[in-house]
């Protein structure tokens, strides 16, 4: 009998596999989903020392704040442009809107 630790097969998972710098695959860019729902279970039992579903939804969040950061990182290593958002200072004309005085 082989011990595998893929996480589809229920076993145990290595503790190398699930850190925060395994969360981005490396080759395509894309959030390991199976290594965020395992450091979302682990955090959730550290800190509110069980799995219900709002420590569970509390602790994705906590995880997941790192996600951008790590993709846009990822992109960056890799030559590819990130996306920017331009905001204008004003909307657009119209008659009738008052528009402040600065």
């Amino acid at each position: 009998m082989s011990k595998n630790t893929f996480p589809v097969s229920g076993g145990a998972m290595p503790a190398a596999t699930l850190t925060i710098r395994n969360l981005i695959d490396e080759e395509t860019g894309d959030v390991k989903l199976w290594v965020l729902k395992g450091l979302a279970r682990r955090e959730a039992m550290r800190t509110w020392g069980e799995i219900t579903p709002r420590s569970l939804r509390a602790s994705v969040r906590v995880v997941a704040d790192t996600i951008p950061e790590m993709q846009c990182a990822w992109r960056q290593r890799h030559g590819l442009p990130i996306a920017m958002t331009f905001v204008t200072s004003y909307g657009t004309a119209r008659d009738g809107v008052r528009r402040s005085a600065f």
